[in-house]
């Protein structure tokens, strides 16, 4: 295995990851809890051309109103920006963490 390759590809995926984390900035969800804030890691499986195939949750936050939330929020913010082509596959599979904050 090539260590600038696989550098660059994490590279590629880190870029990506951030596109779809700044397109959930500002969702918005009531949740009634008594938690200031959680973090939910999310497994989203995005297609090709940018559709979200499937989204679970990978680590719950411990919260349950919180991980709904994040799950709405995805299944909201979808679609997503198309794959890079330096992503390679029909689709790509990501985990990625999400913080909830209780506004009070």
């Amino acid at each position: 295995m090539n260590p600038a390759g696989a550098y660059n590809r994490a590279r590629v995926a880190d870029n990506y990851l951030w596109q779809v984390a700044r397109k959930l900035v500002g969702y918005q969800y009531q949740a009634n809890v008594n938690v200031s804030h959680g973090t939910t890691v999310v497994r989203i499986v995005i297609a090709r051309d940018g559709r979200l195939l499937d989204v679970s949750i990978a680590r719950s936050s411990g919260v349950p109103e919180f991980d709904r939330g994040v799950l709405a929020g995805v299944r909201a913010g979808s679609p997503y920006t198309p794959l890079p082509d330096d992503i390679k596959g029909p689709s790509a599979t990501f985990d990625l963490p999400l913080v909830s904050i209780a506004n009070r």
